[in-house]
């Protein structure tokens, strides 16, 4: 097909649709090699159809001349580019420019996202500016190292929250020794200047810094102005005691479809560029900071900053997980809520234990005496004492079957993020729960406790029920739909 096409192309027959057929049969490289020994280094067709009268024609001309990944191409492709007046064509141009060695134009691609990013478009315009700035930006924007900040403001007064969902934030605030702490309705919020202790505190999710705004506009242009006056400049500059430049992303927490999420965000960040002068730089993956709203029920958004200059030590010890991995600081609230329940010294089993997590995280809770996990997933057990070794911690690991091991002492405790059902049928994950409780009175001692994790609260109570030598102590709802639970059970016989 590729020679018909490319002769089509050589009669000016049907231009665009054999323009993109021919995109689209240079996807494979034995169509690539096909055509290049078709042309042998005659590109003349192809660039002669860059100065055709129809956009969409130059639009795939430029794309097919991209795939032929010929360097002495890239200087025809980008003469085109600064000729092209249709701005819904130029990052076409870049996205063709991509595929191929570029280098003799850089400093050129260069100066024309300098004069890009100063450049004020008209509403009609934005659209097509802000994905021409993006392409140029994979070019070269973030070819091009940028200072990488770091924190550097523990001893500075700073208003933040610590967000910790609508359970337990007074586990949280209860870890703080200074500064003004206030109980939200999903988290903790803390005026401090002594910021670098509470960093090591692991029960909550994030760390989000407060401006001197509240809220902010629905309109994406006005939101962008209003941030830009806020202290957010101000923030950042003193945190990293920087006056560089900052690379973020929005985000959006909202009700509102995908498609206006999107679109908000993508109009937002732009105008938020224009309104900094280029001192925030958007940008889609390599980004220092989050900007976050939160929209309310009148629509508008109160704005936080998530920063990602931190030296983050809480969970550094977590350098591999696994798909059915628990969130850190879930397991670490998991082991403050049974704390009371623990000792220390004591021999403990995890049946289920994955990577590691809730046995390193019961660990520094209070400190056990012999740890073990188990797990039947090899992958995950090798994880787990990689994980460990990080944690600085001593734990045997065994790629085992739960029910098929055996020791020759009992266990002070289990702790377990229990395994969900999936796909499995009722029946078999009831089964299941027996089985647990069956071993679990096997290798505990008279008095020993079970901690589990489960998302099978009536599994659970029904084999409580039936085992006479287990009682319940303490639950939890986990989660805010009661989900999840945290139960605290004793062997009692």
């Amino acid at each position: 097909m590729v020679k018909q096409q490319y002769e089509a192309l050589k009669m000016n027959q049907d231009l665009r649709k054999n323009l993109i057929a021919l995109k689209q049969e240079l996807k494979a490289d034995r169509a690539r090699q096909e055509l290049l020994s078709i042309l042998q280094g005659d590109y003349s067709i192809l660039t002669g159809l860059l100065e055709n009268s129809e956009a969409k024609v130059r639009k795939n001309a430029a794309l097919v001349l991209g795939r032929l990944k010929q360097p002495v191409c890239a200087e025809f492709l980008f003469r085109a580019y600064e000729k092209e007046e249709q701005l819904f064509v130029k990052s076409d141009y870049l996205s063709a420019l991509a595929e191929l060695d570029y280098s003799v134009c850089r400093s050129r691609l260069e100066q024309r996202l300098k004069d890009l990013e100063q450049y004020r478009p008209r509403e009609e315009e934005e659209k097509h500016i802000r994905e021409e700035l993006a392409a140029l930006r994979k070019l070269v924007g973030n070819g091009t190292s940028h200072i990488r900040h770091r924190f550097q403001g523990y001893d500075h007064t700073w208003e933040v929250i610590l967000s910790t969902g609508k359970k337990y934030q007074n586990v949280t605030a209860e870890q703080l020794k200074s500064g003004e702490i206030s109980i939200l309705k999903s988290g903790v919020r803390l005026i401090t200047s002594h910021l670098k202790p509470v960093l090591s505190i692991s029960t909550y999710r994030e760390l989000l810094f407060l401006l001197n705004i509240r809220k902010i506009s629905e309109n994406p242009r006005e939101a962008a102005r209003e941030l830009a006056d806020s202290n957010l400049i101000e923030l950042l500059q003193r945190a990293h005691n920087s006056k560089g430049n900052f690379y973020f992303r929005l985000g959006l927490q909202s009700p509102k479809p995908l498609a206006q999420r999107s679109a908000f965000v993508k109009k937002c960040a732009f105008a938020l560029e224009q309104e900094t002068s280029g001192i925030l730089k958007n940008s889609a993956s390599d980004y220092e900071l989050e900007i976050r709203l939160l929209e309310n029920r009148e629509g508008q958004f109160l704005p936080l900053v998530k920063l990602y200059t931190f030296e983050e030590q809480r969970f550094s010890y977590r350098k591999n997980t696994v798909a059915a991995s628990i969130r850190p600081e879930q397991a670490a609230l998991i082991a403050r809520l049974a704390k009371p329940y623990m000792h220390e010294k004591a021999q403990v089993l995890d049946p289920f234990c994955g990577v590691g997590t809730m046995l390193i995280e019961r660990n520094r809770v209070c400190p056990a005496g012999m740890m073990y996990g188990i797990d039947i997933f090899g992958e995950a057990v090798l994880k787990a004492r990689e994980n460990t070794r990080l944690a600085g911690q001593e734990i045997y690991f065994i790629n085992r079957d739960f029910f098929e091991f055996s020791h020759n002492y009992l266990f002070d405790e289990i702790i377990s993020n229990m395994p969900e059902r999936g796909k499995k049928p009722r029946e078999e994950h009831d089964r299941f729960y027996r089985m647990f409780f069956d071993k679990a009175g096997e290798l505990l001692k008279k008095k020993g406790k079970i901690f589990i994790y489960s998302n099978e609260k009536n599994f659970v109570k029904k084999q409580l029920r039936l085992h006479k030598d287990f009682t319940l102590l303490q639950e939890y709802g986990m989660d805010e739909k009661d989900n999840y639970y945290l139960f605290m059970i004793e062997k009692v016989d």
